[in-house]
C-alpha cells in the first residue's frame, strides 16, 4: 500500500463501542471532574460575582465551543478531531499550529493534574520531594498503561473515578445547604474591589475550568459512530457541568461559615482559617466527609490526567500520519489498536514535568489553549461559507452570520485573557506560541508534509463510510 493509502485508511486504530453514558462521563471528566480550584475564584472575585460568572460565562465562552465542536465533529468525524477541522477550513499550516499549541498545552496541563494530586497526598503524609516524584512516576506509568490498553478500559476507569469524585460532592451539597451558615451570593464583590479587578483575578481560572469540550473530538477514530455519539455527549454534559459548579461552590461557601469566604483557597493544607472543599466537608460533615472529599480531590485530578492523556496524545499520532511529525509517533499497537508511541511519549514527558511546581507548569497552559481555540472558531465559519452543503448531522441552530457574531465573544474573551494576567504569563505564553511556527518549518522540511487532495476533505462521510474520492485513491494505491 502506498503512503497515500496508509493515510486514507487507519487500520491500526481499533474502534470501540462506547455507550452514551460513558461518553458523557468522558466529556464531564475532560471539562469538570469536580469543582476543585473554584475556591480561589470565590476569595478573589467575591461570592456573588463568582456564582454569576459560573452561570453566565459558559454562554459566551464554553457553550460556543461546545456547539462548534459538536457541529464540526459531526461533519468531520476523523482522528485528530480539532486538528482535522482546522485543516479542512484553514489549511495545513494553521492546522499544524492548532495541533501543536493544543498538544503542548495538554502536555503541560496533564502534568499539572498529577502535580495537584501529589500535593494533596504529600500534605497528609509529609513524605520527601524525592518520594513525591517516585509516586508521581508510578501514577503516570499506571495511567499510561491503561490508555495504551484501550479506550474502552480508559472509559470504564473514568466511570469509577467520577463516582469517587462526585458522591462526596453530592453529600457536601446536601449537608452544606442544610447546616452551612455562609451566604453564597453576598457580598457580590470583595470590599474595595472593582468589577474589572475581580474579573482579572477570576477569569483565567474560570476559563480553564470551563475548557475542554473540544477534547473528545481527538478520539473520533477510536469510537463507533463518533459523528453522533460525541456531539450528543457534549450537549448532555454542558448543563451538568454548569449545575455542578454552581451547586458545589454555593455549598462550599455556606459550609465555610459566615464571612469566611475570604479565606477560601484551593489548598488549605497549611491550616489556620483557610478553607478548601476538603476543609468545608469537615466543617459540616466531620471526619468522614473530610476524608471523602480528600479522596475526591485526588480522584478528580487523576481522572483529569487519565482523560487528557488519552485526548492529548492523539493529535501527535495524526500529525505523524500526515507527515508533519516523526514517523514513529504514528504507530498503533498491533493488539490493542491504540497510538501507543504517542501515549508513551506524553507519559514520559509528564513523568519529568511532575517534578515541577503547579505555578511553573501553569504559566503557559491557558495561554496556549486560548491560541488554539481561535483557529477552531474561525474554521467553523469558513467551512459554513465555503462548504454550506457539507452534511452536518448536528448543526448549530443559527444562520452563519449569527454564528460568526456568537463566536466573536469567546475570541474576544481569549484575547482579553491573553493580555490581562501579567508579564510573566504573557512572555511565557508567547514563547510557547512562537515554538509553533518554528516547529512547523523544521518538521515540514524534514518530513515534507502532504499535499494529497484527499486530506483536504473528509475521508469519511458523517455516516462513517469512506468518501468516493478516498475510495478511488485507495483503489489506485
Amino acid at each position: 500500500m502506498s503512503d497515500v493509502g496508509k493515510l486514507l485508511t487507519d487500520p491500526g486504530l481499533r474502534r470501540v463501542r462506547m455507550r452514551i453514558f460513558t461518553a458523557v462521563v468522558v466529556v464531564f471528566t475532560l471539562v469538570c471532574s469536580g469543582s476543585f480550584g473554584m475556591e480561589d475564584v470565590v476569595s478573589s472575585s467575591g461570592p456573588g460575582f463568582t456564582i454569576l460568572m459560573i452561570v453566565l460565562l459558559p454562554f459566551v465562552w464554553s457553550v460556543p465551543m461546545a456547539l462548534v465542536a459538536s457541529e464540526l465533529g459531526s461533519a468531520i468525524p476523523e482522528g485528530g478531531g480539532l486538528f482535522r477541522w482546522v485543516r479542512r477550513g484553514l489549511g495545513e499550516y494553521w492546522s499544524f499550529q492548532t495541533g501543536w499549541w493544543w498538544t503542548l498545552s495538554l502536555y503541560v496541563d496533564s502534568a499539572v493534574y498529577i502535580t495537584l494530586a501529589l500535593g494533596y497526598i504529600q500534605s497528609k503524609w509529609h513524605f520527601s520531594d524525592d518520594w513525591r516524584w517516585v509516586f508521581g512516576i508510578g501514577l503516570v506509568a499506571f495511567f499510561t498503561f491503561i490508555n495504551i490498553r484501550g479506550l474502552d478500559i480508559t472509559g470504564k476507569a473514568l466511570i469509577v473515578i467520577q463516582a469517587i469524585v462526585m458522591v462526596p460532592f453530592v453529600a457536601l451539597v446536601i449537608v452544606g445547604f442544610a447546616k452551612g451558615t455562609g451566604n453564597p451570593i453576598s457580598p457580590f464583590l470583595p470590599p474595595g474591589t472593582s468589577i474589572f479587578a475581580a474579573t482579572n483575578l477570576g477569569l483565567a481560572i474560570m476559563m480553564w475550568m470551563y475548557s475542554g469540550y473540544e477534547s473528545m473530538s481527538t478520539l473520533a477514530a477510536e469510537v463507533e459512530n463518533p459523528q453522533r455519539l460525541i456531539p450528543r455527549a457534549i450537549m448532555i454534559a454542558v448543563p451538568i457541568v454548569i449545575v455542578t459548579y454552581a451547586l458545589t461552590t454555593m455549598a462550599a461557601i455556606m459550609a465555610a461559615g459566615k464571612g469566611n469566604w475570604v479565606n477560601m483557597v484551593s489548598d488549605a493544607s497549611a491550616g489556620g482559617a483557610a478553607v478548601d472543599f476538603v476543609r468545608a466537608g469537615q466543617i459540616v460533615g466531620g471526619a468522614f466527609l473530610l476524608w471523602a472529599m480528600f479522596a475526591s480531590a485526588i480522584a478528580s485530578n487523576l481522572g483529569l490526567y487519565a482523560g487528557y492523556l488519552a485526548s492529548g496524545s492523539r493529535p501527535s499520532y495524526q500529525l505523524s500520519r500526515d507527515r508533519l511529525y516523526p514517523r514513529f509517533m504514528g504507530k498503533a499497537h498491533k493488539r490493542w489498536g491504540t497510538p501507543w508511541v504517542a501515549i508513551l511519549i506524553m507519559g514520559l514527558v509528564d513523568a519529568i514535568l511532575v517534578k515541577g511546581s503547579f505555578t511553573t507548569l501553569i504559566v503557559i497552559d491557558v495561554f496556549l489553549l486560548m491560541f488554539s481555540y481561535i483557529p477552531i472558531f474561525i474554521a467553523a465559519i469558513v467551512l459554513r461559507v465555503r462548504e454550506p452543503h457539507m452534511p452536518r448531522p448536528f448543526r448549530v441552530p443559527m444562520p452563519t452570520w449569527l454564528l460568526a457574531i456568537y463566536v466573536c465573544f469567546p475570541i474576544a474573551i481569549a484575547v482579553y485573557a491573553l493580555f490581562s494576567n501579567g508579564s510573566d504569563y504573557l512572555v511565557g505564553g508567547l514563547v510557547g506560541v512562537v515554538s509553533g511556527p518554528i516547529a512547523y518549518l523544521i518538521f515540514k522540511r524534514i518530513y515534507k508534509g502532504t499535499a494529497d487532495n484527499a486530506l483536504e476533505g473528509s475521508i469519511v462521510t458523517p455516516e462513517g463510510e469512506p468518501t468516493t474520492f478516498a475510495a478511488e485513491v485507495e483503489a489506485q494505491a
